[in-house]
């Protein structure tokens, strides 16, 4: 006897719906179109990546107009120093050498923009210099043009506050031994205090952000006394220290100390834990756990806090050499305003700022060096 069983759900297997069957042609047409879908948004996605890029990395152009301008302006500099009658009552000195420094600069911008239209392997570099350096061509030379008519070409400033170019180029050229000299002992001021100051911050930062206890004990200290300006010192420091110069260089050490320390104790304490327990793991004592792990994580801040530290540095180096030491570029500065001679403060000042600007430029030489790792992701 044979029985007949009559299934009530239309001969599908239970557990299963109705629409999840169908032929292997439509489920493999399915399968297909959802990988064309998946193709699709991944090609979408890379080039809105793509178009992203090409606006953030826009190529640098030049603008041919502000070159042109540029080029122009200093050579209407060199022309007015050359052509123009003086002032009656101007010293001239140097007026030749002003105008011909003038004109060589227009023509070397002019040969370069000619050459950046050719074919030669330093074509490219120059379009770049071109692109990025030409505001600044352009706004130099309209100030060393205003400076030039306005001083020695004309009365609109008046003597002996404000001194034409040639003038302050002549001083430069009549006291470069003396102040080659202060420009030495400047440095040497200088290096003594930074590497005494750099290795206190160091000290200090690195116990402040490795233990509580010293952080507790040392983070008052840094609180209270960092932020107080070098020249809030010179009144006990000269008394204090047995020299102006043990002085000059516990001034600049100060003013060095507070910005490496504050930031290397940040820097090491923003270091992720778990650099420390896969040092751990792999075997490291505590000191390679310093030495390998916290001062490398630190680096960045480190160099940041000595580029701070470098710029009020010399703040402090030209504070000290005015109270006491006779020797540098700020006491040739001091030197010099007292005999009224502001010629020659302004040439001073000149030499401070390329000291200055050198500086940080080999320190930001450094830095790109020391940070290899960090190329592109950061801009100092």
């Amino acid at each position: 006897m044979t029985a007949t069983i009559h299934r009530s759900d239309g001969g599908h297997p239970p557990g299963r719906p109705a629409q999840d069957q169908g032929s292997g042609a439509e489920v493999l047409a399915g399968r297909a179109t959802g990988t064309k879908s998946a193709a699709d948004t991944a090609s979408a996605t890379r080039a809105e990546i793509e178009l992203r890029l090409a606006q953030t990395h826009k190529p640098e152009t030049v603008k041919h107009g502000l070159v042109i301008a540029g080029i122009v302006s200093w050579a209407a500099f060199a022309a007015a120093t050359l052509a123009l009658p003086d002032r009656t009552d101007v010293v001239v000195e140097a007026t030749g050498l002003t105008g011909t420094l003038g004109a060589l600069v227009a023509l070397a911008w002019a040969l370069s923009y000619g050459l950046s239209f050719t074919s030669s392997r330093a074509a490219k570099s120059l379009r770049q210099r071109l692109s990025t350096g030409v505001p600044w061509l352009l706004a130099t030379g309209l100030w060393f043009l205003t400076w030039e008519l306005t001083t020695a070409k004309s009365t609109a400033l008046p003597r002996p506050y404000f001194t034409p170019p040639q003038q302050v180029l002549g001083i430069l050229i009549e006291d470069r031994v003396i102040l080659a000299e202060s420009v030495g002992n400047s440095l040497l001021l200088l290096t003594i205090g930074l590497v005494i100051g750099l290795l206190a911050g160091l000290v200090t930062g690195v116990t402040s952000g490795w233990s509580k206890t010293f952080n507790y004990w040392q983070n008052p200290f840094l609180q209270i006394f960092g932020p107080l300006p070098s020249v809030a010192w010179t009144a006990i420091v000269f008394v204090v220290f047995p020299t102006a110069y043990a002085a000059a260089v516990f001034l600049i050490a100060v003013s060095v100390w507070f910005p490496v320390a504050v930031l290397t104790r940040a820097g090491i304490i923003g270091i992720p834990r778990s650099y420390y327990d896969v040092a751990q793991t792999l075997g490291a004592s505590r000191a390679s756990l310093i030495t390998r792990v916290a001062l490398p994580g630190a680096l960045p801040d480190i160099l940041t806090g000595l580029f701070m530290a470098l710029g009020v540095s010399f703040v402090s180096l030209t504070v000290a050499e005015n109270f006491g030491v006779q020797s540098g570029i700020g006491w040739y500065i001091n030197w010099q305003k007292g005999w009224g001679d502001y010629t020659s403060v302004y040439a001073g000042i000149l030499v401070l700022v390329a000291l200055c600007s050198g500086l940080l430029a080999f320190l930001g030489v450094v830095r790109a060096r020391l940070l290899r790792w960090q190329k592109g992701l950061t801009r100092w």
